[in-house]
C-alpha cells in the first residue's frame, strides 16, 4: 500500500482526496491544507474543505507548509497534490514525487483560473492534466491527460464539479503508473498563462459581443445596475443567437429566477 500525503484546500480538492482515501492501493497518511480562514458575515474561522475531510477520516493536517522531516517522519512515498494554493518548498519537489492535477490542456492556461479563462474565450474543450511539480508554475513534465468537452451552455460551477471528478479518477491512475516512463516534457513554445480572476471581469466591456457576455457570465458571472439597483447575471443559456437570462441575483437578495425578477423589476437587456 501506498503511503500518499495529501496537499490541497478547496471543494475542488474533495473527490481526488475521497477517491484515494478509499482507494485499497493507497494510505494517506496527512494532509496539508491551508489555514482556516475568516467567512460569512461573522467572520467566523472557517477550516478548508480539504482540513474537514481529513479531520472526519483521522488523518492528521498540517496548516503549516509541512518540511522534510514532517513527511519523513510518516513514511510519506509520493505526494498528491490539488488545488493546495500555496509554494512547496524545492527541497521537497527535489526529494518526492510530487504528483499534480491541473484542471487544464498543459501547456495552455497555465495559472491561476484555467477554467475560468477557458470559459471566456469560448473554448469547447478543456482537460485534466496530471504533472510532476517543479520549480516554475505548472511546467513540470506531463503524466496523463484526459481531454473534457465544453458544452456551451456549461457553468463554471458545473465544469469544476466534472474536472474534479474525471481528475481524481486519473490521479489515482497516475499515482499507480510508472512516472518516470509516462512523463514527457511541455512544450514551452506553446506555453499560455492566466491570471487571477478580478471583480473588473464582472463587467461587460464595451462593444463585447453576445456570445462573449454569454460566455462571461458562465465563467465569472455579470454584475450590472439595473433601474438603480445592482443585479448579478449568474446564469445564461445560448438560444437563437442570443444569452437568454436564466438566474439573477439582486443586490442583498438571494438568488432567483429571472422569470420572477422580470416580473417585479422588468426586463434586462443586455
Amino acid at each position: 500500500m501506498m503511503r500518499l500525503a495529501f496537499f490541497g484546500s478547496p471543494d475542488f480538492a474533495l473527490p481526488s482526496f475521497r477517491k484515494l482515501l478509499a482507494d485499497k492501493h493507497f494510505t494517506i497518511v496527512l494532509a496539508a491544507t491551508q489555514p482556516d480562514r475568516p467567512s460569512g458575515r461573522g467572520l467566523q474561522l472557517k477550516p478548508t474543505a480539504v482540513k474537514q475531510a481529513a479531520l472526519a477520516a483521522g488523518i492528521p493536517v498540517l496548516e503549516n507548509i509541512p518540511a522534510a522531516a514532517d513527511l519523513q517522519k510518516a513514511g510519506v512515498e509520493k505526494i498528491a497534490v490539488v488545488a493546495y494554493g500555496r509554494i512547496i518548498p524545492a527541497e521537497i519537489v527535489k526529494n518526492w514525487e510530487c504528483v499534480n492535477l491541473h484542471p487544464s490542456l498543459l501547456p495552455k492556461y497555465r495559472g491561476a483560473s484555467p477554467l475560468q479563462s477557458a470559459l471566456l474565450n469560448g473554448d469547447t474543450e478543456t482537460a485534466v492534466t496530471t504533472m510532476l511539480l517543479n520549480e516554475k508554475m505548472d511546467a513540470g513534465d506531463i503524466l496523463l491527460q484526459e481531454k473534457i468537452p465544453i458544452p456551451e451552455n456549461l457553468s463554471l460551477t458545473e465544469l469544476e464539479a466534472l474536472c474534479a471528478e474525471r481528475g481524481a479518477d486519473l490521479l489515482a491512475k497516475t499515482l499507480l503508473s510508472d512516472i518516470q516512463k509516462i512523463r514527457r516534457p511541455q512544450e514551452e513554445s506553446q506555453a499560455t498563462y492566466c491570471r487571477k480572476i478580478s471583480s473588473a471581469d464582472l463587467l461587460i466591456p464595451p462593444g463585447e459581443s453576445a456570445r462573449q457576455i454569454h460566455n462571461r457570465v458562465r465563467a465569472v458571472g455579470v454584475c450590472l445596475t439595473h433601474r438603480g439597483k445592482k443585479v448579478k447575471i449568474l446564469k445564461t443559456n445560448w438560444l437563437n443567437g442570443q444569452p437568454e437570462i436564466i438566474t439573477v441575483q439582486p443586490e442583498g437578495k438571494a438568488p432567483m429566477a429571472y422569470a420572477d425578477f422580470k416580473n417585479g423589476y422588468g426586463e434586462i437587456i443586455l
